[in-house]
């Protein structure tokens, strides 16, 4: 055999016995010559990553939410139930979670509300004659508050426009969170009540409860953008009916009883989620005064209407 041949041996064997040479795993210390470490789970990666390291991570980690995110969309509007299922299942892989789709969605749902709500403040306030109908209420009632002899708290058109944008943008901001916060967690609390007898465990109910916000809020965007006279009933009607077959698929309940718990359901969420638009407000309010957005005397003039 030649030299070079040789040469060109021995340098392969140094490459393989460098790559199956235990060594310590970077999160818990415990040798290991495997890709990843058997007792933690973690990576064996080198000590200093190279930049195509980094790369291939951010490659993976935005593949894989589209993938997960296209995954989970279809399942979510056409199968009600069977993300739930899956995810107590175990089969995961393939879907996004309930909690990341759930904050997904509510971002984009805040996200058209607010366009919404600017867009239709806008539209008021570039209109001359309503501009002059609003300022002509705000100049009364500030003369009323100095008769009396108090402070004057209501603003002119354009501090109230710029009030009102700021709100929307705290809104934005703290809405989907209040929605996590105040909905889902109280409307799980709910079901878990209504099917007590399941024996089924509180997170159960709350992935469900997740997951069905999700749907929720994502066919309620189109009704928010446009507001066209037959989208809002469309939306009412498919959350009522897909909450009926959610309900079927996921806790595989029948006849009378599965009517009633729907209509006892959707009177539940009708009333949770307004207590959480409600919460949403009053936290944009207080983030926006603490911030010094929002004077704290125009808390009580300004709204969306």
């Amino acid at each position: 055999m030649s030299e070079a041949v040789m040469s060109d041996v021995a340098v392969e064997s140094n490459r393989v016995r460098d790559l199956v040479i235990a060594r310590p795993c970077p999160n818990c210390g415990a040798e290991s010559s495997e890709a990843y470490c058997p007792k933690c789970g973690e990576m064996m990666e080198p000590r200093v990553l190279r930049i195509r390291h980094y790369l291939q991570d951010i490659a993976q980690e935005i593949l894989s939410l589209d993938t997960k995110f296209f995954n989970s969309i279809p399942a979510l509007l056409f199968h009600p139930g069977f993300l739930a299922k899956e995810f107590v299942a175990g089969r995961r892989k393939r879907y996004l979670s309930p909690l990341r789709l759930h904050i997904v969605i509510g971002f984009l749902f805040f996200i058209a509300l607010g366009y919404t709500l600017r867009s239709r403040l806008s539209g008021e306030l570039h209109d001359t004659a309503k501009r002059e109908q609003i300022d002509s209420v705000f100049t009364k009632i500030r003369e009323q508050e100095v008769a009396r002899g108090e402070k004057p708290s209501v603003p002119d058109v354009n501090e109230f426009q710029n009030v009102s944008e700021k709100i929307n943008e705290r809104v934005q901001e703290v809405g989907p969170y209040a929605l996590l916060i105040c909905s889902t967690p109280v409307f799980a609390l709910f079901l878990w009540l209504l099917y007590r007898k399941r024996k089924l465990l509180y997170v159960e109910h709350l992935i469900f409860s997740l997951y069905f916000f999700s749907f929720a809020y994502l066919i309620a965007i189109p009704a928010i953008l446009w507001l066209h006279q037959y989208l809002i009933p469309i939306s009412a009607v498919l959350f009522c009916v897909y909450l009926f077959f959610a309900l079927r698929g996921y806790y595989a309940d029948r006849g009378l009883k599965l009517v009633m718990r729907t209509l006892a359901s959707i009177f539940a969420c009708s009333f949770i989620v307004t207590f959480a638009f409600v919460i949403s407000y009053a936290l944009a309010l207080l983030i926006g005064h603490a911030l010094g957005d929002i004077p704290s005397e125009l808390h009580g003039t300004i709204n969306f209407q």
